[in-house]
């Protein structure tokens, strides 16, 4: 570890080679292996930090109240307990967070004593979408394809207001010189890359100008989106389970939207999840963050709300104005037969996109599933019963 102590506000970043050699060294650790190299991390960043700043040091976890966040929470705070160093923990509420974690956010703070820091926006997803429209909910951040000076995506525009602005002006107004967070690198490609440039432990000079440690960076999980040639262990849950961590219920909230499952119960728990998983059925399994995001969309997400959390699926369809891109979005035979089908049956009168819209309760009444496969990869989509 003694490299992370090299480190500087100058020299913000390891090697390359050692940023590589710590990916491939967690490929085939066991996962009491890399618990164990987490809290060595963790002791030399506090030591480090002490080393620096002295008893003005000022520490924070940022937590989303997801199982990322949990496992990171805790692995900090028995390093601070042994080290006696007290931390802030800071939760980026944008005010579209799930009963169930808001309900899990207060648990905690309480179990644990946290001394809770809640960021919030200035501003409502709502407003956002009323300024910027709704161009597309397919896109992910970052996404500039469509031609030279095309805009960003409003879900950029939602994160940017949401949760990096307040975020920015929390570590501004307290001061933390270290920040540790529970982002992983399976969770997507673009965090993949991210990782591979900044390591588990380097000075965020632009975005945040804190310290920002990864201690659980190159762990896996069953449920990653993204394998970057890694062992897919489930670490994340065998460390909670390891642990007996309580964690957010909204886990034990997944949906199997496969055609081909004959299953008495839809909403299932992780356990659960986690073996019609293996056995090849396609579940929607939850992370915590905005419920109106469109991000998870290609993952069955909509078809997910629709049936565990109505009232925000129609929130998104109506007040958020997500109908009309959705029938854009549609391929255009699958939208043509959509239209045939409508009309033949009465629902409506002309076959237009504008129809569909002004008869929109009609339509979901006649047809509730009518956007569950919109945007869906067609890698994950469900399978159809024979």
């Amino acid at each position: 570890m003694e490299h992370y102590s090299a480190l500087t506000t100058v020299n913000t970043r390891l090697p390359k080679t050692s940023i590589l050699a710590a990916e491939e060294w967690h490929k085939t650790a066991t996962l009491d292996w890399k618990e164990e190299r987490a809290l060595n991390l963790i002791r030399t960043v506090l030591r480090k930090g002490i080393e620096e700043y002295g008893d003005a040091l000022k520490v924070v976890v940022s937590c989303s109240f997801g199982v990322d966040s949990l496992l990171t929470l805790h692995l900090v705070r028995r390093v601070s307990r042994e080290l006696g160093i007290s931390f802030d923990t800071v939760w980026n509420n944008t005010l579209n967070e799930y009963p169930q974690t808001r309900l899990y956010a207060k648990r905690l703070t309480e179990e644990w004593s946290l001394n809770l820091v809640e960021a919030r926006p200035d501003t409502t997803i709502r407003k956002i979408y009323e300024e910027n429209g709704v161009d597309t909910l397919l896109k992910r951040k970052g996404d500039r394809s469509g031609g030279e000076g095309n805009k960003e995506p409003v879900v950029e525009k939602c994160c940017g207001s949401l949760k990096h602005k307040p975020m920015r002006k929390a570590i501004k107004e307290n001061g933390w010189h270290i920040m540790f967070n529970g982002v992983r690198a399976g969770e997507s490609r673009q965090r993949w890359m991210s990782a591979r440039r900044d390591g588990d432990y380097f000075y965020s000079s632009h975005t945040w100008k804190t310290w920002v440690c990864r201690p659980a960076l190159w762990w896996t999980a069953l449920a990653d989106s993204f394998n970057y040639g890694n062992n897919r262990q489930e670490d994340v849950w065998n460390y909670v389970r390891k642990h007996d961590l309580p964690y957010n219920a909204i886990y034990d909230m997944n949906a199997v939207i496969d055609d081909a499952y004959t299953g008495k119960d839809v909403i299932v728990d992780r356990m659960t999840a986690e073996f019609l998983v293996a056995k090849g059925l396609n579940v929607f399994m939850p992370r915590t963050g905005c419920m109106a995001c469109p991000i998870p969309i290609r993952r069955g997400y909509l078809r997910y709300l629709r049936e565990v959390f109505p009232k925000v699926y129609r929130s998104m369809l109506f007040q958020l104005g997500f109908a009309r891109v959705l029938i854009a979005e549609m391929p255009e035979d699958t939208r043509a037969e959509l239209l045939e089908e409508l009309n033949g049956f009465g629902v409506i009168t002309e076959k237009t996109e504008e129809a569909v819209l002004d008869r929109l309760e009609d339509v979901i009444e006649w047809k509730p599933c009518v956007f569950d496969d919109v945007g869906v990869d067609k890698r994950k989509q469900p399978k159809k019963s024979a």
